[in-house]
């Protein structure tokens, strides 16, 4: 059985108020008590967000009229070893104020009584054994010996993790300037955990002014022999220093960090350039491209958003998935999928782990390349048995076009997904159909409509909980 992990936060402060007792208990007449478990399905309706049970998603109805469990604004939802409901909120800079919620000894969803801060945007997140990883990139307190002007702070990447059962927290940056040698800084997409260990992507972020100021003569040199405008790219502000360089210059290459513990330090870095960048983009988030199989295998997938990009900036690669056996420190030279061959022109934009060795693609609808998922339609659903290469579109989902979005993340249980989707308003329509559950069976990539929601606003998230 695999839950569902939902997108997370980064730099996260102020945490703790308090911590809630999570010990086990006894029922009155001396008996252990039963473990209970429910399906928790976040849903928007017309004045807030719900947090609704569910004992089914194959088959009834939910609605948010008259539901106990009112939250605040979240952003996210992840829900740790199906212990804890966590909210994530997102708010572009300004403090936002999360909150996390389990099943009580006699089954219904309450508040623990923590609280946390989300101080800062975040761009991509994880499950680590016990931890919470999240992570952003920015500029650090670090500067180069000869900038004694400190002028151009090198750039690098936090990483606050949270113990989700003792609730401390904790923060580490480093400095990710000419992490591969090349000059360019880089920041983080995804955290996944395999043999004991974290596996994150590595995403060139183009050069920091930084980066610009310590390579300029090798840039002029590689830009210039490319034939690119040196003056709309390498510029100076009206103080004479040096801008950044937004996109990367070595766009055929795919890289992934390797770390062990929570140092942070000494990271096994594997690069290969038979893929792009592994990982997906909506506006500033990261969306994670890698997951790992049951046995162990770290899969490693490309959308290739740098395939829409125009001279030394685009790349040439399909949108696939390479492989690190499990215990390996290296990529599999013996395997590669297409999948932007096997789906007939698609690209992928999002990537989850259904079981064994099947994964959900959530791709684009139309075929090409795109440089992020906005304003393109990216309601095409299929099942990759990826150590056979097998590529199935799901049948049995409504329409493309008849779908508004699918849910941030969906749930997986038995070798089965399970999707929320929320519709459009058809033509002459007042009201859309309800949101629904749709169960997608991983052997068959048959879907079948299962439980549906009455939310105004849509349904962004399933997991599950037991006490």
């Amino acid at each position: 059985m695999k839950h569902s992990v939902w997108a997370l936060m980064a730099l996260c402060a102020g945490f703790l108020t308090a911590c809630d007792s999570d010990s086990d208990n006894n029922l009155p007449n001396g008996g252990e008590e039963e473990s209970v478990e429910k399906y928790i399905v976040a849903a928007s309706g017309a004045e807030a967000i719900y947090l609704l049970e569910a004992e089914n998603l194959e088959a009834g109805s939910l609605t948010t009229e008259g539901a106990p469990v009112e939250v605040e604004t979240a952003t996210a939802w992840l829900f740790p070893k199906n212990q804890y409901a966590y909210r994530l909120v997102y708010a572009q800079g300004n403090a936002g104020t999360g909150s996390s919620y389990k099943l009580d000894e006699s089954g219904h969803l309450v508040e623990r009584e923590i609280a946390f801060s989300i101080t800062d945007r975040f761009t991509t997140y994880g499950i680590y054994g016990d931890y919470i990883i999240c992570a952003a990139s920015g500029a650090t307190d670090q500067y180069d010996t000869v900038d004694v002007d400190k002028s151009y702070p090198k750039y690098g990447v936090t990483f606050t993790y949270l113990d989700t059962e003792e609730q401390t927290k904790h923060n580490k940056t480093i400095v990710t300037e000419d992490l591969l040698g090349n000059g360019e800084r880089y920041t983080v997409s995804g955290i996944v955990e395999s043999d004991g260990k974290f596996f994150t992507a590595l995403c060139s972020e183009g050069f920091s002014p930084y980066g610009v100021w310590k390579n300029h003569d090798a840039i002029v040199e590689q830009l210039t022999a490319a034939g690119e405008d040196i003056d709309a790219t390498i510029i100076k502000t009206e103080a004479g220093l040096y801008n950044s360089i937004g996109s990367t210059i070595y766009p055929n290459e795919v890289a992934v960090a390797i770390y062990e513990g929570t140092s942070f330090e000494n990271p096994i870095i594997l690069t290969d350039d038979r893929l792009s960048t592994a990982t997906s983009r909506y506006r500033s988030q990261y969306y994670s491209t890698i997951d790992v199989a049951d046995n162990g295998d770290v899969y490693v997938f490309s959308a290739n958003h740098a395939g829409a990009r125009e001279g030394i900036y685009k790349s040439d690669r399909p949108s696939g998935a390479i492989r690190i056996k499990a215990g390996a420190t290296s990529f599999d030279r013996d395997y590669f999928c297409d999948i932007t061959a096997l789906s007939g022109g698609h690209s992928l934009f999002k990537v989850w782990h259904i079981s064994g060795n099947y994964f959900l693609l959530q791709m684009f609808a139309e075929p090409g390349f795109y440089t992020s998922g906005m304003n393109q339609n990216t309601n095409r659903l299929a099942i990759l048995k990826a150590d056979t290469q097998t590529f199935t579109w799901v049948n049995g989902m409504p329409d493309d076009n008849a779908i508004s979005s699918l849910g941030s993340s969906p749930y997986f249980e038995d070798g089965k997904a399970y999707m929320p989707v929320v519709f459009r308003k058809a033509d002459g329509e007042e009201v859309a159909d309800d949101p629904a559950v749709y169960c997608i069976d991983a052997t068959t990539a048959k879907a079948t409509k299962g439980l549906t929601i009455k939310a105004d606003n849509g349904v962004s998230a399933i997991g599950k909980l037991h006490n």
